[in-house]
């Protein structure tokens, strides 16, 4: 196969521009969510802290891996490769939001762990302390993407018109699958059940009721934080499905195209999840749009006086 020469398929086109539709929504859903938050003092607080840090991460990665599809469409019309050096540098930013989105729901589920199990360590809790671990966790995450990008090993696939690491079974594979998916969900996973067992051993003794509330409600924040990233895991299975492939055999042609179809639609599934999960913005909407229940009691009362 010549690896010059761009074979273009009738579906292309249309593909490309299905990608767009989920990422420029979320990146409109995802600004308009931190506008909420910076307008109304109600959501000023630590938690929606994390809250935010984590939708920065969401309109960030909406926004380049936009970009990245702009770019591949562009790319299909003139059916030709395009910039290597764009698209690796590109690809490197992509696999450093992937891992702070990842750290930022760890970060999350940690904090309300400790929020919860050790209620007098203040420090801990504070916002300085929470900047701090955010500003370490961004640094990793760069350092993460610097690693890769550094070492040659995000290549340019002309037939998906793709910057990726290459499929198969390599150190970069499972170095990458470790960092970004590994550590940070088996540490929500850790958090999640020890914060259950001691939920329970609250339960099963003598306890100030309010404080046994308020560590169901830390739970069941921690359970809400393990959807979003099991969306994400779970809409990302196309991609593991060809990783595993690679494995053994040459995965499908066009490999890449079809799983980031499903990863983009995670972004903007992991987005709308965020307003129905966080109840401060929920309460905002409540308030500014307008209440539909009006409509139906005045036929009511046109039905009784006719």
């Amino acid at each position: 196969m010549n690896d010059t020469v761009l074979q273009s398929e009738s579906w292309f086109i249309p593909m490309d521009i299905i990608m767009i539709i989920p990422l420029s929504i979320c990146t409109i859903l995802g600004v308009v969510f931190l506008f909420l938050v910076a307008t109304h003092r109600t959501c000023w607080s630590v938690p929606m802290l994390f809250i935010c840090n984590s939708c920065f991460v969401e309109i960030a990665l909406s926004c380049v891996l936009l970009a990245t599809v702009i770019y591949t469409l562009k790319q299909d019309l003139r059916k030709e490769p395009g910039d290597i050096a764009s698209c690796v540098f590109t690809m490197f930013i992509v696999y450093s939001l992937f891992a702070a989105e990842y750290y930022s729901y760890l970060l999350t589920a940690l904090y309300r762990y400790i929020s919860i199990v050790y209620p007098n360590h203040r420090f801990w809790q504070s916002i300085k302390c929470q900047l701090c671990l955010i500003i370490s966790k961004w640094i990793f995450s760069i350092a993460f993407g610097l690693s890769v990008y550094l070492t040659n090993n995000i290549v340019y696939n002309i037939n998906n018109q793709i910057c990726q690491a290459p499929l198969g079974l390599s150190v970069i594979l499972m170095y990458n699958a470790v960092v970004i998916y590994v550590i940070p969900n088996m540490g929500i996973i850790l958090v999640y059940m020890l914060l259950t067992r001691y939920v329970h051993r609250m339960s099963a003794r003598t306890t100030v009721s309010n404080r046994l509330f308020h560590a169901r409600r830390e739970l069941k924040l921690i359970q809400r934080t393990f959807i979003l990233a099991c969306t994400l895991i779970c809409l990302g299975i196309p991609y593991l499905i060809f990783v595993l492939i690679s494995f053994v055999t040459e995965p499908p042609k066009y490999h890449f195209r079809i799983a980031y179809i499903f990863i983009d639609f995670s972004i903007l599934i992991v987005m709308i999840l965020r307003y129905y999960f966080t109840q401060p913005v929920k309460d905002i909407i409540r308030r500014v749009l307008p209440p539909t229940n009006i409509v139906a009691p005045t036929r009511a009362i046109a039905r009784t006086t006719a």
